[in-house]
């Protein structure tokens, strides 16, 4: 994947270290959230680089006092991925997409996934976006319900209710399939 002493070569060397760690705490869930959103490795790499590289020359205005680490940058993780999604759009409406303009997993996450994991990434995929990225939160980034509801600006009560809902559709729909 990336290597955090590529990003930490760039900085000062005072302030280096704690970014590094803050990267290697935070890095997996991160990108595990991008790849749950665009279904491509090599974007998600791209993603969340991105997204700490927006944390990194941000992180003057963060403040302790108004939310968690991983709420603000969770937060900077979901404005790149959907930055990235609406320029998607616009090459699409334009003509300039590339081969992977039905933002479907590439060739190579195909092979690499069993049938099951295929069918399930199709099955979240018909979620509306909102649902697709509260998945992408709870399962992707492995975050907890307490941890999305600031994230998305909701209850935690409110985050447990949405969750259990699209389980239940998933399923509903999973046992469709295999009857």
């Amino acid at each position: 994947m990336f290597d955090h002493l590529l990003i930490a070569r760039k900085l000062p060397i005072k302030e280096a270290e704690p970014f590094a760690t803050l990267y290697r705490e935070h890095m997996a869930a991160v990108f595990n959230y991008c790849l749950f959103r665009v279904g491509d490795r090599t974007i998600a790499e791209d993603l969340t680089a991105d997204t700490f590289e927006r944390a990194w020359r941000a992180r003057r205005r963060y403040r302790p006092e108004r939310a968690a680490f991983n709420t603000w940058l969770f937060t900077i993780a979901r404005r790149v991925v959907t930055d990235w999604q609406r320029r998607q759009v616009r090459r699409r409406w334009v003509g300039l997409s590339d081969d992977q303009s039905d933002g479907g997993p590439s060739p190579e996450a195909q092979i690499e996934e069993t049938e099951q994991q295929a069918e399930l990434r199709r099955l979240v995929q018909t979620l509306e976006p909102s649902e697709q990225e509260l998945i992408a939160l709870k399962f992707g980034a492995g975050m907890t319900n307490r941890d999305i509801a600031p994230v998305l600006g909701k209850s935690e009560t409110a985050i447990g209710s949405a969750i259990y809902r699209i389980m239940q559709k998933l399923r509903a729909q999973w046992n469709n399939a295999h009857e």
